[in-house]
């Protein structure tokens, strides 16, 4: 079976540098989580995360509450574009579900589809590779699967992410 987790160490790390970009990236706010729902139900195929609106709605108010471990804010972020948001990615301190992983762990990373291929991604990912190596974070990891798009895959390659050794 593959590995699915995948790390990045940073001591030494360098986020990748981006071009000029109308994606602004801003905190991730409880105040979005309307938008974050309708987002992360349109960024999954169908049953992957969320079922319905509802359902969307209530992964976002647990990610806030802290279902999936403690928020980084400096990590977090929404993009926007020309005043929509069009994505998030949410890092908590620690991984919940890897009790010997140090460091902070993206339990998503998520865009719309219409907003695929314009940076979002990249950005986000680098937003938060550069916020936890500025912190001291070790290393920054993350799992993948079903839901991860071979797009999204490929920014994890690109900055560095590889797959960790597991016992």
């Amino acid at each position: 079976m593959p590995n699915d987790l995948l790390t990045l160490p940073l001591t030494g790390a360098a986020a990748r540098e981006l071009p000029e970009s109308p994606i602004d990236l801003r905190p991730l706010e409880a105040a979005d989580i309307d938008s974050l729902a309708a987002l992360y139900l349109a960024a999954y195929p169908p049953g992957v995360a969320a079922a319905d609106p509802a359902e969307a709605r209530t992964e976002m108010e647990e990610s806030f509450a802290g279902d999936y471990g403690i928020l980084r804010p400096d990590a977090c972020a929404t993009a926007w574009i020309e005043g929509e948001a069009v994505g998030a990615i949410i890092v908590v301190e620690r991984s919940i579900w890897d009790e010997d992983l140090v460091g902070p762990f993206i339990i998503d990373l998520f865009a719309s589809p219409a907003a695929r291929g314009h940076g979002v991604g990249t950005a986000l990912v680098a937003h938060a590779v550069r916020a936890c190596a500025a912190a001291g974070a070790p290393a920054l990891s993350l799992r993948i699967g079903e839901g991860t798009s071979a797009a999204a895959l490929h920014i994890y390659q690109r900055h560095g992410f590889t797959p960790r050794e597991t016992s």
